[in-house]
């Protein structure tokens, strides 16, 4: 019985530890104000989570700041650049537009020049 309140007590504490560890920080405004033909494809901001010195604690952090990254962007976003202040990383980004069709340039491709030799 006092082994399962000790685990129980752990599970609270470690669930309270990762939960709320990273966040949106700097989206493109509050939606109030948005203009009614916003897009949030080409949105940009910025999201953070806290640091720590365990390392599993930390990816997942990350990885948690990269779903709401998603969620926000409704889709595929890219980062601009981080930072990080000892506390906190930042992550800066920019959401990528939903239907992107990427066409090969003619100029881009390879041609096979014909051998000299």
């Amino acid at each position: 019985m006092k082994n399962s309140k000790i685990m129980m007590l752990a599970a609270v504490a470690v669930t309270g530890f990762l939960a709320g560890c990273s966040s949106i920080d700097k989206p493109v405004g509050a939606e109030t104000y948005r203009p009614a033909n916003f897009d949030a494809s080409f949105a940009q901001g910025e999201a953070s989570y806290t640091t720590s010195v365990f390392s599993i604690l930390e990816r997942h952090r990350r990885a948690e700041t990269y779903k709401k990254i998603f969620e926000f962007c409704n889709g595929k976003f890219q980062t601009l650049g981080e930072s990080d202040d000892g506390e906190t990383m930042h992550i800066r980004f920019a959401c990528l537009p939903k239907e992107t069709v990427q066409t090969q340039s003619s100029y881009s491709t390879q041609q096979k020049s014909p051998s000299l030799y």
